[in-house]
């Protein structure tokens, strides 16, 4: 049982790290209802400290909207500061970002090729899981008596 849970655990875990990646956008603006990684300039992080926290490097979460004037409408959903300490955003409001305060921003994107080689990694170990479970349940059906798929055993009367 536990190994099958830990295989099912690390699947899990290579499904979602190998099948996105953060990119940069095809058009180079980003668009409304994306989601996206926001890299901060030094001077972006602290002007924004009041609003997402003190020292955050970069804040993940999907785009509300894009005015004319570069400022980025943000649902915030994950910071990360400069030391690679990432937290969940506890804010409610969506954070205006201003176009100056912005180093990069990377777009969700789907990997397909990560994603084939994940799924390739999962059906190995999957099999790899049923074969054990096929070998061990045929050493079972042995014929030791008292075990499951043995011959019973032997019935005498006691006198």
């Amino acid at each position: 049982m536990k190994r099958t849970f830990a295989v099912v655990s690390a699947g899990s875990l290579l499904i979602n790290t190998a099948c996105f990646s953060y990119l940069p956008p095809a058009g180079g603006a980003v668009a409304p209802a994306t989601d996206v990684r926001i890299e901060l300039t030094g001077d972006g992080s602290s002007t924004m400290a009041a609003m997402i926290g003190p020292r955050v490097r970069t804040v993940s979460g999907r785009v509300r909207a894009v005015d004319a004037a570069g400022t980025t409408i943000l649902d915030v959903e994950q910071v990360a500061t400069w030391d690679g300490v990432a937290t969940a955003y506890l804010g409610r409001d969506a954070v205006r970002l201003p176009r100056e305060v912005i180093a990069r921003a990377d777009v969700r994107t789907l990997d397909r090729r990560r994603s084939w080689v994940a799924a390739g990694a999962i059906s190995a170990a999957f099999v790899v899981v049923a074969a054990a479970a096929f070998a061990k349940a045929r050493s079972r059906a042995s014929g030791n008596h008292g075990r499951i798929g043995g011959s019973p055993p032997d019935l005498r009367a006691i006198p």
